[in-house]
């Protein structure tokens, strides 16, 4: 039965806005409310991804597995702060709080010694590689300034054989010298002896006898000299001037990592 001509303009009208009071509804039914975290797995002695490393929320009994890249991604979590926890072979670490927020996603970077016993875990969240002050930060720059700085990650050390992070320092001409401020660090550079900034865990290292920190407790190195400074490339980390030494400038930046 065919509608009457004179109804069709009431009718349509009244569809019209059936489906336009259904529309606000249908939209904010689609706004995701919850929270994802998203990021990678890697081993703290080289950098290299680890696959099957499980990344849960044990409070929502949610989990993931990072694939043979090391990445993982875990969605539909609650917003607010959750506890996160990493396992690896049967293995746990404590749990770390990250704050999730809606429709947004945390990026974190997981480290693991997996010859630890207790994995020896860096879980952090992911920041911009040239103000990261963390093992995290060093790989990330690694990545991105190889070409152009000395790395040593902790497994390049343990293979060195060194047994003083003074040695290691003079592998990169770097050797304490007596100057009008007392001993520094310095090298050659250009035929000019130079002073050398040094920095442990992200703080100017001031004192006169780097063999304090033993290398056993060294995580990583890395070595920035003044060829690459003149490039203007600099990560910010890296730019600073040596502990305790007014006016000096720098021809080179040495970062160092502890456990």
């Amino acid at each position: 039965m065919r509608c009457p001509t004179s109804l069709r303009p009431q009718w349509y009208a009244a569809a019209l806005l059936v489906v336009a009071g259904s529309a606000p509804a249908l939209l904010v039914s689609q706004v995701d409310t919850t929270a994802t975290i998203r990021g990678t797995a890697g081993s703290s002695l080289n950098g290299h991804p680890l696959v099957g490393v499980m990344i849960s929320v044990p409070v929502v009994q949610r989990f993931v597995v990072s694939d043979s890249t090391g990445r993982f991604e875990l969605r539909g979590l609650p917003a607010g702060r959750q506890r996160i926890r990493v396992s690896y072979q049967d293995r746990n670490t404590e749990d770390y709080e990250f704050a999730l927020q809606r429709g947004k996603v945390k990026k974190i970077v997981v480290l693991l010694d997996v010859a630890a016993v207790d994995l020896d875990p860096v879980v952090v969240e992911a920041q911009a590689r040239d103000f990261s002050r963390n093992l995290a930060g060093f790989y990330d720059r690694k990545k991105w300034y190889s070409g152009f700085a000395r790395f040593y990650t902790r497994e390049d050390i343990e293979h060195s054989h060194l047994v003083r992070l003074s040695s290691l320092l003079a592998r990169e001409g770097i050797t304490m010298r007596e100057g009008p401020q007392g001993y520094v660090p310095a090298m050659w550079n250009r035929g000019n002896l130079c002073v050398v900034a040094v920095a442990i865990d992200g703080m100017p290292f001031r004192e006169q006898d780097y063999d304090d920190v033993q290398i056993d407790e060294v995580q990583a190195v890395e070595v920035y000299r003044s060829s690459f400074m003149a490039l203007g490339m600099m990560p910010q980390i890296a730019t600073f001037t040596p502990g305790g030494f007014v006016g000096a400038r720098a021809c080179a930046s040495v970062l160092i990592w502890t456990r």
